[in-house]
């Protein structure tokens, strides 16, 4: 076991890069053998990517359990992590796919292959009662504003990110939507923006009264993002064979069978 006593300190930048990387190595996943696949998929955003008794579970879990059984693929396994380890693990190679990443090659260049979609989640602005006025347009009229969001997300898009950058709307960004909505619902920040129906479930399940819908900022198709680490005969393969099985479970029906046991039909 790697053990490192790390504290503050600006006079030794090397102890600190030390601590950083001993920190890495500490969470990567158990080595994989060589023909095992190995997914990622957040962990605190229900009802489609959440974990239950430990196991990866959700909407987006279930399609790739499904999938994994027609395909036999008993070489793949799927672990639910916080979102911001799961881009880091995928990127660098330690997992060879991101699950629920929505297409994003300019700010995730190391995705060399996005499947078919898996569903299509609607992002939406949510704000505290009497922020947003009617009619405004996204995110221009939002000028000013605080905004939370999810560390490594990306569902507010460029033209959000820009205005960030320019610094005429100020972001705060936390590990969970439930941190985000915590902070909104208690005045700390003005508006948030991230998938619908997700914060609809928290939303009822905190009683939260003082957040509405502003707005809707996008239609977002979520894929399985596979790494540019990931590549080969085998890797290759592999990815046609689950598009393929993904396509032919949306057309027998068995993915909409799914999405409606989770948020309806």
């Amino acid at each position: 076991m790697l053990v490192l006593h790390c504290r503050r300190s600006g006079r030794n930048l090397f102890r600190a890069l030390i601590c950083g990387l001993g920190f890495l190595l500490a969470t990567l996943p158990p080595a994989l053998a060589a023909d095992q696949v190995l997914f990622l998929q957040d962990n605190a955003y229900a009802p489609y990517m959440t974990v239950e008794n430990g196991m990866p579970a959700g909407l987006y879990a279930e399609i790739l359990f499904e999938a994994q059984r027609r395909m036999d693929a008993s070489n793949l396994s799927v672990q639910a992590v916080p979102w911001t380890r799961a881009t880091v693990l995928v990127e660098n190679g330690y997992a060879q796919g991101l699950v629920g990443s929505y297409y994003k090659p300019t700010d995730r260049p190391w995705i060399r292959h996005w499947s078919v979609p898996i569903f299509f989640e609607e992002v939406s602005i949510f704000c505290r009662s009497g922020i947003a006025q009617p009619g405004w347009i996204y995110p221009d009229d939002y000028k000013g504003l605080l905004f939370g969001n999810v560390a490594g997300y990306k569902a507010p898009g460029d033209r959000f990110f820009e205005l960030v950058e320019q610094g005429v709307i100020k972001l705060e960004e936390a590990q969970t939507t439930e941190q985000n909505l915590d902070k909104l619902a208690l005045g700390r920040i003005d508006c948030y923006v991230v998938e619908r129906i997700a914060t609809e479930v928290l939303i009822r399940e905190k009683n939260i009264k003082n957040v509405r819908i502003a707005g809707t900022a996008s239609l977002e198709a979520a894929y399985i993002g596979y790494s540019d680490k990931w590549t080969g005969p085998n890797a290759d393969a592999f990815i046609k064979a689950m598009d393929e099985t993904l396509t032919d479970m949306k057309a027998d029906g068995t993915i909409d069978r799914i999405i409606a046991k989770f948020i309806g039909s």
